[in-house]
């Protein structure tokens, strides 16, 4: 079964001083997370946890990034491959290194001015003089923070594959393999919508049924959308009395990497009757809409039944309803094919590229590079 993040998020307020505390559950026992931990006067408002602290969700991009980006764009660029430039066989090291960093990185930078992205993720294998190459069907990402629950999910099913197929034809155990070169296929898309991420797309599919839902009365949305945007950023910011709405906004814990909303601004205990939005923003943090919430409770809380799900296709049990639907997603795996690549005299299989652009390490830190259309 796949691991369930359980982590609990709290304020504790005494009389000159409120504390944000995120406390995730290991083996049942919780810890302090001092990346999280924000202290603030009581009376300030919820916005001001959130003005300083590391950031674990955006990224930084400066002119010659943004400059890089329009020439991938330009020059119709589409596939991307990192190669790994030790000079002796490192598959595990390289398979962790790529899909906890450099994979991730990579989306993240492609995702700026997109609304999503369609992926395809091949890996190259060499075992017993055989040259294969595994590749999934186009994987759609259709927000930032759902790129590294994707990965992931991707890079655990294609190590499963891999290691199945090589044993049962080949009666060789996954560390006879080698991998040292990884490709990817992505095509960035704009379709104007601005998606909730998986974790919480899933909430509000289930929320169609719900029962509790939010009877406010109609907001100016023009009007909150550029209070919102002067008030942003500034620890002596004004925000209209007269707007009497709750915000909320996504964090990412810089150290296990777990998603969730937590108050930004609070006008109103009354949930029920108080229009409740979610601020929106791309991945380097601009402000890119509101989002309203039907049912606030509903999409705060965790649910005791998402902790056990299974596939009825392959029988595999799953601790949240994110990792199911990435599972359902890449259609437990059959959604990968494999391929034998031919092999020259000297027992390499050589791939002929004219149009290369290599990215730079000072940004990406791997050996990346991208290829263009001949």
């Amino acid at each position: 079964m796949s691991p369930h993040r359980h982590s609990r998020f709290i304020f504790e307020t005494s009389e000159n001083e409120r504390i944000f505390r995120h406390q995730p559950f290991i083996s049942d026992l919780s810890v302090e997370c001092q990346s999280c931990q924000s202290r603030i006067g009581a009376t300030e408002p919820y916005s001001h946890h959130w003005l300083s602290g590391e950031d674990g969700q955006h990224i930084k991009l400066g002119l010659e990034e943004k400059m890089l980006l329009k020439r991938i764009e330009r020059e119709r660029i589409e596939t991307f491959m990192i190669c790994d430039e030790s000079p002796v066989g490192r598959t595990r090291d390289f398979l962790l290194d790529t899909g906890m960093e450099a994979v991730p990185q990579l989306l993240r930078f492609l995702y700026y001015e997109a609304s999503q992205l369609e992926v395809t993720f091949g890996f190259y294998v060499n075992v017993a003089k055989k040259r294969l190459y595994y590749e999934t069907f186009p994987i759609v990402i259709k927000h930032f923070l759902d790129i590294e629950e994707t990965v992931d999910m991707v890079f655990t099913r294609m190590v499963e594959k891999i290691s199945s197929y090589v044993l049962s034809s080949l009666r060789l155990p996954m560390q006879a393999c080698t991998i040292k070169r990884l490709k990817l296929i992505v095509h960035r898309q704009w379709n104007g919508q601005l998606e909730l991420p998986l974790q919480y797309r899933v909430k509000r599919e289930s929320d169609v049924r719900g029962k509790a839902r939010n009877k406010s009365k109609p907001v100016d949305l023009p009007l909150l959308t550029e209070s919102y945007i002067n008030y942003h950023g500034k620890r002596f910011g004004h925000f209209p009395a007269s707007l009497q709405v709750n915000l909320y906004c996504f964090r990412v814990c810089p150290r296990n990497k777990e998603l969730y909303a937590v108050p930004y601004l609070i006008r109103s205990e009354d949930v029920n009757n108080t229009p409740t939005f979610l601020i929106q923003t791309d991945v380097t943090g601009e402000f890119r809409g509101m989002h309203e919430i039907r049912n606030v409770r509903r999409f705060l809380r965790t649910d005791p039944n998402d902790r056990v799900l299974v596939c009825r296709e392959c029988k595999t049990h799953f601790s949240s309803r994110l990792n199911f639907a990435l599972h359902k997603q890449i259609d437990c795996g059959r959604g990968i094919v494999v391929m034998t690549l031919d092999m020259d005299l000297d027992g390499e299989s050589t791939e002929l590229y004219e149009n290369c652009l290599s990215l730079p390490k000072q940004f990406f830190k791997y050996a990346w590079f991208g290829i263009g259309p001949n």
